[in-house]
């Protein structure tokens, strides 16, 4: 008895066949005795069916094989799908970053120039009240020293000045005239003009005449009488102090 299997079975169905086939040969076995059986028989059945139990065996390896194949490049087409979705994943969150940062960075140069031009608009403020501050402090020093002119002005022009003026000058020719010794045959009546210049403390610098009569005798005489009595009176105020002092010396008849 033979038994025969088609090739075009699938996978499962090779292995339903192959299970059936040795099944029935079992079951004749079990059911004709051996003497019945021939053993010619028996060896060409065992032949055929250890055929179809290869080939059955065989295609259930291609088909296996083909299985596996079909699987992992089943696998690997998914295992690259997750790899590109997840390079695409990357992508976008880098450029989701990349947008941040550059986000961030407009912000922050933008908060930068605000600061800087409200650091700049203070410093000019402050610059600006700093000058409006010495404007105002050298227009009241110029005030200042303007009252205090008119003010020594009025007091030099002041009857009372002019008083205690000519009462200083009177003062220095008494004092020098002190020391004047005219020399003999000096004309009476004859006038010279001296000039005699001064520093604060009354220390005598320079003499120099104007119009002057009598003679360089009498020039000389007043000139030595002037330098003798260096240092000169100082002043009953500050204020009357003249570096130049006009002195008029008369010969007497």
């Amino acid at each position: 008895m033979s038994v025969a299997i088609r090739p075009t079975l699938a996978p499962f169905g090779w292995s339903i066949a192959l299970h059936a086939a040795i099944a029935s040969l079992l079951l004749m076995r079990l059911a004709l005795p051996e003497a019945e059986m021939p053993e010619q028989a028996m060896q060409i059945e065992a032949v055929i069916v250890n055929q179809a139990v290869l080939q059955a065996v065989a295609s259930l390896h291609r088909e296996d094989d083909r299985r596996r194949e079909r699987q992992e490049r089943l696998a690997q087409v998914e295992t690259d799908k997750r790899a590109e979705e997840q390079r695409r994943l990357d992508a976008e969150q880098a450029e989701q970053q990349k947008t941040l940062a550059a986000t961030e960075a407009r912000r922050k140069a933008a908060e930068d120039s605000k600061l800087k031009a409200e650091q700049q608009v203070r410093a000019k403020a402050a610059t600006e009240q700093k000058r409006k501050a010495e404007e105002v402090r050298l227009k009241a020093e110029r005030e200042s020293d303007l009252r205090a002119r008119l003010a020594e002005e009025e007091e030099r022009t002041g009857t009372a000045f002019q008083g205690l003026k000519a009462q200083y000058i009177a003062a220095i020719q008494a004092h020098v005239e002190r020391r004047w010794f005219k020399p003999p045959g000096t004309p009476a009546g004859a006038t010279c003009m001296a000039f005699v210049t001064q520093i604060p403390g009354g220390e005598v610098v320079g003499v120099r005449f104007g119009a002057c009569g009598g003679g360089e005798a009498l020039r000389q005489s007043i000139e030595n009488a002037i330098r003798n009595a260096s240092p000169l009176p100082s002043p009953p105020q500050p204020a009357l102090f003249d570096r130049e002092v006009r002195l008029v010396f008369r010969s007497e008849e």
